[in-house]
């Protein structure tokens, strides 16, 4: 009789430490396992116990919870500019951290909702290519800023989104990080559509984008509009081959818009209509993998003269999992006209780049090496450090070359 009781005793605690602290029927089981071995319950009763747990705990969590998937990062970053020539006098030396988090609501028959919060800004004049924050203003609080809103959906072959979407580089296209910084997250709608001829992946992208989306008495509606079409195919087990030809042209009217105008290196009256050709080679047989990849752009402008650029370079490794690493030599030259100047990368500058001597602005007409390595130290952490030495494309306003270190260390949740 005192073991019938201690029994069920025992059964109700676990049954409450079941319910209210353990979410996942694999940790259920494993505790009721022993009490099972130690002769506390018999195996009809765990049985029962984890089938109640279960169901009780069920009903109490709501269906939407389930359907949403949350992460985020945290980047702690050490970053020194240098030019040169200049004895110290343009050094520049930042510690800069980066937050973003964010999730994604699976809300089924195809359609997907995100959202994502960052640091970085908070209005119109901010940077649209960075959600870096320095570390300053003695301890004030600082901005965390919608960084993405968006809604997807799946019909077949297709694939449409809209709102402040995420990056292209996670939405289906094939651009290269030296024309369209990373951390931009555009504003519009965009439509993909993927399809299989023989052993070939056929893409076909299509973007629509506000940079002003309201027509009143003062302003028009300004936009930008982008295509591009891909292709990926398997040459053999261990070699892929991608390539993607594209075009983009945007409203003269939107040249100013984009945040504070943080980039450099435009002519002044020159329009921007780029076609971009991209090629990889990814060889799985060569170590932990060698890519080789490039980047050529044109803009077709009559009144552009500088209007070329190119970005060529090889990538080792990969890493992704804790004890992996990887490593990337790249050359990039951008002339000032190539593209526009707001959407390259938002690293990657030259002293004079913007047409003024001993001043430092990323965009165009810079041109240099990017060194890269990256080593995961757990899962979930990673180190990199990138070394860039640039200098301005056209050498008229300052022809000094520039060595910028970037430091970091990444944590993933």
């Amino acid at each position: 009789m005192i073991k019938e009781y201690m029994t069920k005793f025992l059964g109700i605690g676990v049954l409450a430490g079941l319910t209210t602290l353990s979410t996942e029927a694999g940790d259920n089981t494993s505790l009721l396992k022993k009490l099972v071995e130690k002769g506390v319950l018999t195996q009809a009763e765990a049985d029962a116990l984890l089938k109640e747990s279960n169901d009780e705990f069920n009903e109490q969590v709501p269906k939407w919870v389930e359907s949403i998937t949350l992460k985020g990062d945290l980047r702690l970053r050490y970053d020194h500019t240098k030019d040169s020539n200049s004895a110290n006098s343009a050094n520049n030396d930042r510690w800069r951290y980066r937050f973003r988090f964010g999730g994604t609501a699976d809300m089924s028959n195809g359609v997907k909702a995100g959202f994502r919060l960052a640091t970085g800004g908070e209005n119109g004049s901010d940077d649209i290519g960075s959600t870096n924050q320095t570390f300053d203003g003695g301890f004030s609080r600082d901005t965390i800023s919608l960084d993405q809103a968006w809604v997807q959906i799946d019909v077949g072959e297709v694939t449409i989104i809209g709102g402040k979407m995420q990056n292209w580089e996670k939405t289906g296209w094939g651009l290269s990080k030296a024309l369209f910084d990373s951390d931009i997250t555009p504003e519009g709608f965009e439509a993909h559509y993927r399809t299989e001829v023989g052993s070939t992946e056929i893409g076909f992208n299509a973007g629509a984008y506000f940079l002003n989306g309201e027509n009143a008495s003062s302003e028009d509606i300004t936009n930008m509009f982008m295509g591009q079409i891909t292709a990926g195919t398997s040459l053999n087990k261990t070699t892929e081959l991608n390539l993607g030809l594209g075009a983009y042209s945007v409203d003269d009217g939107g040249l100013g818009m984009a945040g504070g105008s943080k980039r450099a290196g435009n002519t002044s009256g020159i329009g921007y209509t780029p076609v971009f050709l991209d090629a990889s080679l990814g060889l799985k047989a060569i170590g932990n993998g060698v890519k080789v990849y490039g980047t050529w752009v044109n803009n077709q402008e009559s009144a552009a003269t500088q209007d070329t650029g190119y970005a060529t370079g090889i990538k080792y490794g990969s890493a992704k999992k804790a004890g992996q690493w990887e490593t990337k030599l790249e050359y990039r030259s951008i002339e000032k006209d190539a593209v526009w100047d707001d959407l390259a990368n938002s690293d990657f500058g030259a002293w004079g780049a913007g047409g003024t001597a001993n001043v430092f602005k990323s965009g165009t007409n810079v041109e240099g090496m990017v060194l890269q390595g990256k080593y995961m130290i757990y899962d979930n952490v990673q180190f990199a450090l990138t070394w860039m030495h640039t200098e301005s494309e056209d050498g008229v306003a300052d022809d000094e070359s520039n060595n910028r270190i970037q430091a970091d260390l990444i944590f993933k949740f």
